[in-house]
């Protein structure tokens, strides 16, 4: 170790080795425990839908608070502002505590993975430079950052100065054996190392990738948490960071029909009410992964083809997607206002009754695209209301979705296509016939028409 002052601030050097793998660099090294406790910050990954639904009610409509959240996906302006640890199991950390203290052979052999920000990175500081060379070139703020040194003269050595204080590491994966280790007997703290691997250079998106593709290979970290990441630290507005705003937007405005009902982060937010709680029968994994294909350039198509490429790919438009979700849910609420509002006796609200409705949708959709002229004229979409939709969807109340009805025992893939399959024979929309026989009218009629367009439009 080696102990520098800067302009007042006191810097801790560690030897540090790089380690390079596909063209880039991390670095390795050993901190003794003490150092990096005194040294270390963990910000769970959270999501507060009381306050989340709060300043959508700041907004006067449902669009202009969709707007703002599609602009900040654009945008990221939060970015750097934004946490990505999971949150804490404390029994788990007992248990790391206990080892610690009690076993002899209490070893963290892996390393503890963690990200700084770089002086380097904000600061034009030529190769050579030393720490005891940079007092006239740091800022303010930038005294808090760490500094990378890389020289000759020691055969190569290089040396990671950390500023010494709070938060000037972020734990990206680890957080369960520090804070067991943070927890244990002074003497245990005292005579301890951790192995840790420092990410230094990247943004935070980048290192939120680092996160969920290491956890999500490696450990049992819920789909939706890997979502809400992709979603929150990505700088471009994929598909799947779309997706992520819009079903915040989904879950956060009060006029929408699935309003406090998705489970962000895959889990139910315990901190709201026991009446809200109960609604929460949606996970934010499973809205994403049934609404992707609709985005999606690359979908193939098929039976359910990208039916909202079009307003996707235009910026301007993008907002419709919430909108017409929206208008299509609430008629479906409607309709079924009975089954909407008892999740207890309904399945109509859980992963089996969403999923057929959206599997339907893309036929109901394609059908009415076709028909209503979309395709000399996307932005018409925004003109069919919820009362227009229930009346295309009249007939789907007719379908039992109690918890003892014939969908109700088992929420697994065949069951969904049947419901699916009852859903499109009762609503008017689809004209009565059986589910074969509307399929084959869909497909000539309505399905090989907008696969020309799309193809035309560039999809």
């Amino acid at each position: 170790m080696d102990e520098v002052t800067i302009n007042g601030n006191k810097f801790i050097g560690f030897e540090v080795t790089p380690v390079r793998q596909k063209g880039k660099i991390f670095y390795f090294g050993k901190v003794p425990a003490k150092f990096f406790l005194g040294a270390y910050t963990v910000e769970p990954a959270e999501y507060d839908v009381g306050k989340a639904t709060s300043l959508a009610k700041t907004y006067r409509n449902d669009k202009e608070y969709a707007e703002f959240r599609l602009d900040i996906a654009r945008k990221k302006s939060e970015i750097d502002t934004k946490s990505f640890e999971r949150k804490l199991d404390r029994p788990r950390v007992k248990e790391i505590t206990d080892f610690l203290n009690k076993d002899k052979y209490a070893l963290f052999p892996n390393s503890i993975i963690v990200m700084c920000d770089l002086i380097n990175d904000n600061v034009d500081v030529p190769p050579g430079t030393k720490i005891t060379d940079i007092a006239d070139l740091i800022g303010k703020g930038e005294e808090n950052m760490a500094f990378l040194q890389e020289t000759e003269e020691t055969d190569g050595q290089t040396m990671l100065y950390i500023p010494d204080n709070r938060n000037a590491l972020l734990i990206i994966d680890g957080q369960h054996r520090i804070k067991g280790l943070e927890d244990a007997e002074e003497e245990v703290i005292n005579n301890y190392d951790v192995l840790v691997s420092f990410i230094v250079g990247f943004d935070r998106a980048v290192v939120a990738k680092l996160f969920y593709t290491i956890n999500y290979t490696q450990k049992p970290v819920n789909k939706s948490l890997l979502y809400h990441l992709m979603g929150e630290f990505s700088h471009k507005l994929d598909e799947r960071t779309f997706l992520h705003e819009v079903v915040r937007v989904l879950n956060e405005v009060s006029d929408s029909p699935l309003y406090q009902r998705i489970k962000m982060l895959g889990t139910i937010d315990y901190s709201a009410s026991y009446e809200i709680r109960e609604k929460m029968t949606i996970s934010q994994a499973f809205l994403i992964d049934y609404l992707l294909r609709s985005i999606d350039a690359g979908a193939k198509l098929g039976l359910y083809p990208p039916i909202f490429l079009p307003y996707y790919k235009k910026e301007e438009q993008q907002v419709e997607i919430i909108r017409f979700l929206m208008n299509y849910f609430g008629a479906i609420k409607e309709l079924n206002r009975g089954d909407w509002d008892n999740p207890r006796q309904s399945i109509i609200c859980k992963t089996i009754g969403i999923g057929a409705f959206i599997r339907v949708m893309y036929l109901f959709f394609v059908k009415m695209f076709i028909e209503e002229g979309f395709d000399r004229d996307i932005s018409k979409v925004a003109n069919v209301k919820v009362n227009d939709i229930m009346g295309k969807m009249d007939g789907s109340q007719k379908i039992d979705f109690s918890t003892d009805g014939p969908y109700g025992k088992a929420a697994s893939g065949g069951s969904l296509d049947k419901l699916k399959e009852e859903i499109a024979e009762r609503i008017d929309y689809f004209g009565g016939l059986s589910y074969e026989d509307f399929i084959s009218d869909y497909r000539t009629r309505y399905l090989q028409p907008f696969r020309e367009w799309l193809k035309r439009y560039g999809g």
